[in-house]
Parts: structure tokens; sequence; C-alpha cells
């Protein structure tokens, strides 16, 4: 098999493989209702990707986010397959339980270790929130259990806190960047991570409506003095 053969292969088989994420994630949260493709961060190749055929979202598209469809929850894998733990929405004010008190959490001696060789509970937090692109008028919901697209997460939220207080009825919209960092442990390379950069603010009474209860959650938080 030659060089540029081998190359297809392996990037098919990536490809499958992500694919199968996309599927199982979805299988998962079938309780939820996603709007549009789901969207992922692949920091594997540093790029944003979309739907179960994994097309590529280019790096600064620009995106507006729906910040009150935020939401929480817990995922782990068994047997190469997901199972959802309990979820809810933000501005609900759902409250994730410790982990150790959700059901069906495996012996802890089966548990993976960490780099120090300490036990890692294998619920994983999740969150997952609805993204606009207003080019091409398509819906995304940006799903993530890792601590990089929690992290851009989390600092959205905080902007986006402090921005209402004073412009009630705004969201923000953001450019898909992603950013690195090289591993302690060498071997590993740089781990990449998303960022949501270069904030803009946009009137989201002039914004596409979501469908059915999260439109309607949306424009009850925008009443919300303060969120």
């Amino acid at each position: 098999m030659d060089k540029d053969t081998r190359d297809v292969t392996a990037q098919t088989e990536t490809s499958s493989a992500i694919a199968d994420y996309f599927e199982r994630y979805g299988q998962a949260a079938s309780g939820r209702k996603f709007v549009g493709d789901l969207l992922r961060f692949d920091k594997g190749g540093a790029s944003y990707v979309a739907g179960q055929e994994c097309r590529e979202i280019k790096l600064g598209t620009r995106m507006i986010v729906y910040m009150p469809s935020l939401r929480l929850g817990y995922l782990r894998w068994e047997d190469a397959h997901p199972i959802e733990g309990p979820s809810g929405l933000l501005v609900d004010g759902f409250v994730l339980p410790p982990r150790d008190t959700l059901d069906n959490t495996p012996d802890e001696s089966l548990w993976e270790k960490d780099e120090e060789g300490n036990p890692v509970n294998p619920w994983l937090l999740s969150n997952d929130l609805v993204m606009y692109d207003p080019q091409t008028g398509q819906f995304y919901t940006f799903v993530t259990t890792t601590r990089g697209g929690l992290g851009a997460i989390g600092e959205l939220s905080k902007e986006y806190a402090h921005h209402i207080r004073q412009h009630p009825g705004e969201l923000p919209s953001v450019l898909l960047k992603g950013g690195s960092y090289l591993h302690r442990k060498r071997s590993r390379g740089r781990i990449h991570y998303p960022i949501f950069g270069d904030i803009q603010w946009v009137a989201a009474k002039d914004l596409s409506a979501l469908d059915g209860a999260e439109q309607q959650q949306i424009e009850q938080d925008q009443n919300l003095p303060g969120f």
C-alpha cells in the first residue's frame, strides 16, 4: 500500500470515527430537543465540525449564541455506548447533582486513571448551546464535554451576565476561534481548545426564532432583570 492510499484510508477511518461519535451522542441525547446540526470542536484537528457528515465549519465563522438555551448535564460511556445522566436548562435553575450521587455509577475499581494514577469518575460534565449562522441561516447546537469547551462556554457566560445587566434583550455574536498550549507531558504535544472571541451584541428581537419551547424560554429570559 503506497503512502497516498494509507493517508486516504487513515482519513476515512478518522471521519468514520467522528461520525460515530455524533451518532452515539445524538442517540444518547434523544430525549432532548436539539436545534439544527450538532456542532463540536475537534481538538485533534483544531477545527469545528458539524453534522453526522462532519463537515468543517471554518475558523472565523461568526455565530450568534442563544445564551438562554444553555443546558447542563452529565454523560458517560459504557461499552462504547453513551449513557445520559440528569440535565436541564441553566435558566430554569437546574443544578447539577454531585457526580458521586448519580445512579448506575460503575464500581470505582473499574474507573480509568488520571495522569497521577487517581481514579476518575466516568460521568462527564456536558454542555450544549444553540448557535445561529447569520450568513447561511443555519442553526447549530454546540456540544462539549471537554475542559476547553466548558471553559469557553464559561467565559462567554460571564461576559453575557455582565452585559445584560445594562443591556437586557441582547445576545452575543462571536467568532469561532481556537487556541492551544503545550501539554506538560510533551509526548502529548499541543492541546487545542475552542475560543468564542471578538464578541459583538445583537438584539434578540431581530433574530430568527427558535421552535416551540426554546423560543418561549428565550422570550421569558429577556424579561429577567440582571440575569
